[in-house]
């Protein structure tokens, strides 16, 4: 059946904000981070995550003022965006706070309006010399929303944060930036990514069987459960992985993985891998 023009805008919002799509969506993109790494720069002229943090909230604001009826001045409302800001770890995550509660409120805004109020035009900025539709405007913020999350995973990257090199490099298989990242910082080997995984949960996921035995050469924990909604442990991701499922899961066997573990929906590896019909993982399991 053929999707409404509401939900294939609901779809966009949704999964350029909080859902997954291929892409870290712009709440993934800012999870987990410190106040440090959100003001970090890569230059003085260059801006920080928080700042770009600051410039969604400013604009999602006015986006709501103007679906209230009430536009904002365009240049005086610009001139007010990409303030110099740094603080503490409460500061921070009060302004992430803010991010989540003015797009989830734009969110509830979308459930209001049907097909026909959606092609509604209304004036956007108080100097608007023409309206603008409210369809094309919703989509142009959340598009606005990818395109920034796309700057903060790359300025998260160029921070070249411990666990996530060793997490990224485990995903492709690099070795060498392996051994590199841990010869710098041996902890990041049992640390957790901004999203809740280990490295091991990462290379196990995406089939690196040998990122998979240098991590667990080195100590990586088995049984470690990912602190997020999921509550997976690597055993669970490599029975569901991407390739390479009945090697991996051997290899953690052998390292001590326990394949009872329960994840949040209560269902342990072998669970997974029954009601996969993976006849070689379950059979590695049962043994």
């Amino acid at each position: 059946m053929a999707s409404t023009t509401k939900e294939l805008v609901a779809f966009h919002l949704d999964h350029t904000y909080e859902k997954e799509a291929g892409y870290p969506p712009l709440a993934r993109a800012v999870a987990g981070l410190t106040a440090d790494q959100a003001a970090w720069k890569p230059s003085p002229a260059r801006h920080s995550i928080w700042q770009i943090v600051r410039h969604l909230v400013h604009w999602k604001q006015a986006f709501l003022a103007a679906l209230d009826g009430h536009p904002v001045e365009y240049d005086a409302w610009n001139r007010e965006d990409w303030q110099e800001i740094a603080g503490t770890q409460q500061e921070w995550e009060r302004d992430l706070a803010r991010l989540h509660a003015v797009s989830r409120e734009m969110r509830r805004r979308l459930d209001a309006f049907d097909d026909e109020g959606l092609s509604r035009s209304i004036t956007w900025f108080a100097e608007s010399a023409s309206p603008h539709s409210i369809l094309t405007r919703f989509l142009e913020m959340a598009t606005h929303d990818t395109y920034h999350a796309g700057q903060i995973q790359y300025l998260v990257a160029l921070q070249e944060i411990p666990v996530e090199e060793l997490a990224a490099a485990a995903s492709r298989n690099d070795l060498p930036r392996m051994e590199h990242v841990l010869a710098a910082d041996p902890q990041a080997l049992s640390a957790f990514s901004r999203d809740g995984w280990t490295p091991l949960h990462v290379a196990c996921y995406f089939g690196m069987v040998e990122a998979v035995a240098l991590l667990l050469s080195r100590g990586a924990p088995p049984n470690a459960v990912s602190r997020n909604t999921r509550a997976h442990t690597p055993l669970h991701l490599a029975v569901g992985g991407i390739a390479n499922q009945a090697e991996i899961v051997r290899l953690l066997v052998n390292a001590g993985a326990d394949a009872s573990r329960e994840n949040a929906a209560g269902k342990t590896p072998r669970d997974l891998a029954k009601a996969g019909g993976n006849a070689a993982v379950v059979a590695v399991l049962e043994s």
